[in-house]
C-alpha cells in the first residue's frame, strides 16, 4: 500500500452535517494529527484506535467539522426571520456607534453564511457511535485509494527489479576472464620492459593473486541476486513492508558501489551504474510504501 491517500465521510445529525476528512502522507512510523471541535477533543483517543486498525505507517490527519444545514425545510437557502433578527441587532449596534446600516445583497449573504457556520456542536456521547462509523467509512475510502496507488507502485518496482536482474546477468557475463586478462596484460608489460620474468615467477604469481582477491566480484553478484529475490518475495508479502524494502535497496546500492570499485572493465562499470540509477528510483518509491 502507498502511504498517500484521502478519505471523506459525513453524517446528518439534527440540523447539522458532521464531516470527517482524513488524509495521509509518508512517515517512518504511524502518526495521528487530530482536529475537531473543542467539545469533542476526547474523541481523539477513539479515533487513534480506529486509525491503528487500518494503517501501520504514515502521518494521518483527521479533521472533523460540524456545519449547519444551509437550506431550510421548505428549500429556502436561509431563514428570513433569522436574517431579519440579525439585521435588527446589527442596526441597534451601529446606532450606538452613530453609524447607519446599509442593507445590501452582499451583507445578507454574509449573514446567511455566518448562520450556516454557526452549528451547535452536539454532546459527544450522543453522536459517539455514529462518529466511529463515519470515521471507519472515511478510513475505508482512504485505504482503497492507498491500495490502488500501491498496486501501481508494485508494478513499477517489479519491472525495475527485472531490469536490474538483467543488468546483473550482463555484468556476470562480461566479468568472465577479467582476472586472466589482467594476468596477460601484466606479463605483456613485463615482456616489453625486457625483464627476465615468466608467469611462474613468485613475484608475478603474487601480483596476480593480489589482484584476483581485489577484483573478484563473484560475492557481490551472488548477494545482488539474493537481494533481488528477497525484494520480490517482500513485495508479495502481507503487512508492513516499506522499511524492509528500504533496507534491501540500501544493500543493493552498496553492493553495486563495491562492484564499481572492483571492476576493471568499462562496460561492466557502465552497466552497474545503470543498475544503480534504477535502484535510486526504487528508493524514492519505497519511501512512500507502507
Amino acid at each position: 500500500n502507498s502511504m498517500t491517500g484521502y478519505g471523506r465521510a459525513s453524517l446528518i445529525y439534527d440540523e447539522s452535517s458532521i464531516e470527517i476528512e482524513i488524509s495521509s502522507v509518508n512517515k517512518r512510523h504511524l502518526e495521528t494529527i487530530f482536529s475537531a471541535p473543542k467539545e469533542w477533543q476526547r474523541f481523539e483517543y477513539e479515533a487513534a484506535k480506529e486509525i491503528k486498525a487500518f494503517f501501520e505507517r504514515g502521518s494521518i490527519r483527521i479533521a472533523i467539522n460540524v456545519v449547519k444545514k444551509f437550506e431550510t425545510e421548505d428549500g429556502v437557502i436561509f431563514d428570513e426571520s433569522l436574517i431579519e433578527s440579525d439585521l435588527d441587532q446589527l442596526e441597534t449596534f451601529l446606532k450606538k456607534k452613530n453609524q447607519t446600516l446599509e442593507v445590501s445583497p452582499d451583507l445578507i449573504l454574509q449573514l446567511a453564511n455566518l448562520r450556516k457556520n454557526q452549528a451547535e456542536t452536539p454532546a459527544l456521547n450522543k453522536v459517539l457511535s455514529q462518529l466511529k462509523e463515519t470515521l471507519v467509512s472515511a478510513c475505508k475510502e482512504m485505504l482503497q485509494m492507498r491500495m490502488v496507488e500501491g498496486l501501481a507502485m508494485k508494478e513499477d518496482l517489479l519491472s525495475r527489479i527485472n531490469l536490474i536482474n538483467n543488468y546483473i546477468l550482463e555484468i556476470e557475463e562480461h566479468s568472465i576472464g577479467m582476472i586472466q586478462e589482467h594476468q596477460n596484460k601484466l606479463l605483456d608489460r613485463l615482456e616489453k620492459s625486457n625483464l627476465s620474468l615468466d608467469q611462474d615467477d613468485d613475484r608475478v604469481l603474487k601480483e596476480v593473486v593480489l589482484f584476483a582477491e581485489k577484483s573478484d566480484t563473484s560475492e557481490e553478484i551472488t548477494r545482488l541476486k539474493s537481494h533481488l529475490v528477497q525484494m520480490k518475495s517482500t513485495i508479495e508479502a502481507n503487512g508492513c513492508i516499506g522499511r524492509k524494502l528500504e533496507f534491501l535497496l540500501q544493500e543493493i546500492s552498496r553492493e553495486l558501489n563495491t562492484f564499481c570499485s572492483k571492476s576493471t572493465r568499462t562496460n561492466c562499470t557502465n552497466i552497474a551504474l545503470n543498475a544503480r540509477t534504477e535502484v535510486e528510483k526504487m528508493r524514492e518509491q519505497a519511501l512512500n510504501i507502507e
